[in-house]
């Protein structure tokens, strides 16, 4: 008789363990819909974009096209053969600039190649670098390799962050670097100081020029011992030794990646910002319920081998909404300052808000304490708004049809 009951008893709570699996895996579904389709929605591309602000797979600016004005290109190959008589912002897989720049560039990609002129300065995140044209003013880059070539030349400093870096050209002013191996050949010619930070010893090749003093500072213990002696420091930690220039050029590659967004899908970005501001509190609530219910959905699901691949994109897909959350609320900020004096409806109005918001987000969350307080804020307002606003979008959606 107890063998029964203990056998029933085993029964309803397998039962019942399963319909709990079954309903976390329900709300799982519920929550990657949910993101899955206001981040298709976002990234979409519009069919027709302005004439400076291009979008595809390969992008090019043809030998002889005269841009004049900014250009902001997204795409996997960007091709510049031309000439842009203002900045180039791009977002790329490969960036290659043959043409000139009649200002600066700020580039995100895998591989970036500069080989034409740059009249200003360059900031550049991504895998590898290579110069062979010349740089106006400063060069600010982070990535795994840096080469520069004999030809090309630098108007001022240098300021990098690599795995490994070889400089052959010339450089008009100081270089300021976190690396792992640096190699200064022989055709190099420095004009100012060179100061590295790196647990190896620069290779200075015999007959390279270096003006100014030379300077070797070993990474900080504390460093050393959460890298570890055998292990290559990735980017993030090769920002953090330079310090606040991190800050700065993680605001720079958000700004590329806003810009890109806002470029492509401006209804959609403005729908997410407008759902904060007329529907604060529905997007504080549902912000505070994605946060919280995304994790524990995501465990519950992922103690069964059906549901972990689903959980592992869950967690993906749950960390760019949060990444994102900071574009929508910074544009709503710039939205707000600059809106009550012309209509924030244009691309470059919305970039310009963009730059304006995302940099005040920045400097506020740079405050102790506070910071947190308003990283939170911003995490529950925007993760709330995407799913509000995706509502909104597909309500509107049936109702034209």
């Amino acid at each position: 008789m107890n063998k029964q009951k203990r056998k029933e008893r085993y029964n309803m709570n397998k039962t019942t363990a399963f319909k709990e699996v079954e309903m976390s895996k329900h709300i799982l579904k519920g929550l990657i819909v949910s993101i899955l389709a206001i981040l298709l929605m976002t990234f979409a591309a519009v069919s027709v974009l302005a004439f400076d602000a291009r979008s595809g797979d390969i992008v090019t600016i043809a030998s002889g096209e005269v841009i004049d004005g900014d250009l902001y290109v997204g795409g996997e190959t960007i091709i510049i053969d031309g000439t842009i008589n203002g900045d180039l912002i791009a977002g790329g897989r490969t960036i290659t600039v043959n043409g000139t720049v009649n200002g600066s560039i700020m580039a995100a990609g895998g591989t970036v190649n500069i080989n034409g002129e740059v009249t200003h300065a360059v900031r550049v995140i991504g895998g590898t670098l290579n110069i062979i044209g010349t740089i106006g003013r400063d060069l600010l880059v982070a990535g795994d390799e840096f080469i520069m070539a004999s030809t090309a030349e630098i108007g001022s400093d240098l300021l990098l962050g690599a795995g490994t870096a070889r400089i052959d050209g010339l450089i008009n002013g100081d270089i300021n670097s976190a690396v792992d191996n640096l190699t200064i050949a022989s055709t190099a010619s420095i004009q100012g100081k060179l100061t590295y930070i790196s647990k190896n010893e620069a290779n200075i090749q015999s007959g390279a020029q270096i003006r100014g003093t030379i300077t070797h500072k070993l990474p900080d213990v504390k460093e050393r011992l959460v890298t570890g002696t055998h292990r290559l420091p990735n980017v993030g930690e090769r920002l953090v030794t330079i310090g606040l220039w991190g800050k700065v050029i993680g605001f720079l590659m958000t700004l590329v990646l806003g810009i890109v967004i806002v470029l492509l899908a401006p209804k959609r970005v403005k729908a997410v910002t407008e759902s904060i501001r007329t529907r604060p509190w529905a997007s504080l609530g549902w912000g505070a319920v994605i946060l919280v219910a995304t994790p524990i959905a995501v465990l519950m699901v992922g103690i069964t081998i059906i549901g972990l691949p689903l959980g592992l994109i869950a967690l993906v897909l749950y960390a760019i909404a949060i990444y994102l959350t900071q574009l929508f609320v910074g544009l709503l900020i710039g939205q707000l300052i600059i809106g009550g004096s012309r209509g924030v409806e244009t691309r470059g109005t919305l970039v310009g808000a963009l730059a304006l918001g995302l940099a005040i987000l920045s400097l506020l969350r740079l405050i102790p304490y506070l910071g947190f307080v308003i990283g939170l804020a911003t995490i529950l307002f925007g993760l709330g708004a995407i799913l509000v606003s995706g509502r909104k979008l597909r309500t509107e959606a049936q109702n034209i049809s």
